[in-house]
């Protein structure tokens, strides 16, 4: 037997493995050696729907306590379970979270104790995109995290989640129908 031989006898048998796992599981033979294909994801960072929320007109520039207003509607609306939504976890607050860390989904519960920290998100402004000179939306969805609620008892070995992320979907769905109701949320000064 030659080299040659050998070769062509194994690449026979992988094909031929191949063809029968993927029969028997009713998949292309492609996808099982590199798996199947990936779904887009449905998540939007929370900055970026600060942003699309800024475009369907919330003027966080005129109106700083807007931030706020809509951070509470989105603990409302995660404690609820009417938006998916994802982050890095991070047990200690002052150290610095790392995209590689994995999105886990945080439970509808969490919220019972938590909210978006929105004084993270209106942060002074440098004179750049998004400023009104005196503060700015923060872009970096990294530096966004949630904080345990002042007056709640959360679980001793409860962390805070960075890098927040809403299922797309839900969260526009969320904010064209529901979130109006947040522009004036109880505690937030008058608009008149």
């Amino acid at each position: 037997m030659t080299v040659t031989t050998v070769v062509s006898t194994l690449g026979v048998l992988l094909a031929l493995l191949l063809i029968s796992v993927a029969w028997s599981r009713a998949k292309p033979a492609w996808q099982v050696v590199f798996g199947p294909p990936r779904e887009p994801e449905n998540r939007i960072a929370l900055t970026g729907f600060y942003a699309e929320a800024r475009d369907l007109g919330w003027d966080f520039a005129t109106d700083r306590q807007l931030v706020l207003d809509l951070a509470a509607g989105l603990r409302d609306a995660g404690l609820a379970g009417a938006i998916g939504m994802w982050g890095r976890k991070c047990r200690v607050l002052h150290t610095l979270v790392s995209p590689r860390e994995p999105l886990l989904a945080i439970p509808a519960g969490f919220w019972k104790h938590h909210e978006i920290d929105g004084l993270r998100l209106a942060v002074a402004g440098d004179g750049g995109e998004g400023s009104t000179g005196a503060w700015r939306i923060e872009t970096n969805n990294l530096l966004v995290r949630t904080r345990a609620l002042p007056a709640s008892t959360p679980d001793f070995d409860d962390a805070v989640f960075a890098d927040i992320q809403l299922n797309y979907l839900q969260a526009m769905n969320w904010l064209e129908t529901e979130a109006d109701r947040y522009r004036s949320a109880p505690g937030a000064k008058d608009r008149g």
